[in-house]
């Protein structure tokens, strides 16, 4: 399989497990997860569940405007049409034309559809050319697979994560991993969500039910 990648430059919560480790609000759910981002620095694989698309971008943008401050490496790699991230990060605040001189790297993920191996060969080849262009210490937002809606895609998607958890110890940054649970509740959405519980340290969700929260894991 070949693919390109484009570069820029200028609801139910499965809480049952974890409850004893949940941090949560009662009076402004919605706050919480914006709240945890902020404290999130250093080594630290988080998972962001949501089906309020926009408040998951507020989350993940508010983890990127940290880490350009800090002169960190900040990825941000979607299968989203480049021009539009740009858009929409000049709007929630991000002075983009400045960062992305210096630390600001915007990426489109080309979607790939393929047995499980040649996925997850293909993936771990994209990762490290993401990682290529700049340098540690890392901030990232990214999912690799991006098209999580089919049984290999998934797969394919658990098992890069298992296998970048269990190496995270020797990564130098901090990620966040996005997936939207609607596409995961198409394929056993338990037992994925459980998975990605098991290869994170912490999962952060932001719902339209206004529910939002953080789980510290591990």
């Amino acid at each position: 399989m070949s693919f390109q990648l484009n570069r820029t430059y200028e609801s139910q919560v499965y809480t049952e497990y974890y409850e004893t480790r949940v941090l949560w609000s009662e009076m402004n759910q919605e706050s919480v997860p914006l709240k945890f981002v902020g404290s999130l620095f250093g080594k630290k694989h988080t998972a962001l569940l949501y089906d309020d698309e926009e408040l998951a971008q507020r989350i993940e943008f508010e983890f990127l405007k940290t880490g350009l401050k800090m002169g960190d490496s900040c990825i941000f790699a979607t299968d989203m049409d480049p021009g539009l991230v740009i858009l929409k990060m000049i709007n929630s605040g991000i002075p983009v034309m400045q960062f992305l001189k210096k630390n600001l790297h915007i990426y489109q993920i080309p979607r790939m559809t393929d047995e499980t191996e040649v996925l997850i060969k293909c993936a771990r080849k994209l990762f490290k050319r993401i990682l290529g262009y700049s340098r540690p210490p890392y901030r990232i937002v990214a999912r690799i697979v991006s098209d999580i809606s089919t049984p290999e895609g998934i797969l394919a998607e658990m098992m890069l994560e298992r296998e970048f958890h269990s190496k995270f110890s020797t990564f130098d940054g901090c990620v966040i991993c996005p997936y939207d649970i609607s596409k995961l509740r198409t394929n056993q959405g338990n037992k994925w969500i459980r998975h990605l519980f098991e290869t994170h340290h912490a999962t952060m969700y932001a719902l339209r039910s206004n529910q939002g929260g953080a789980f510290c894991l591990q």
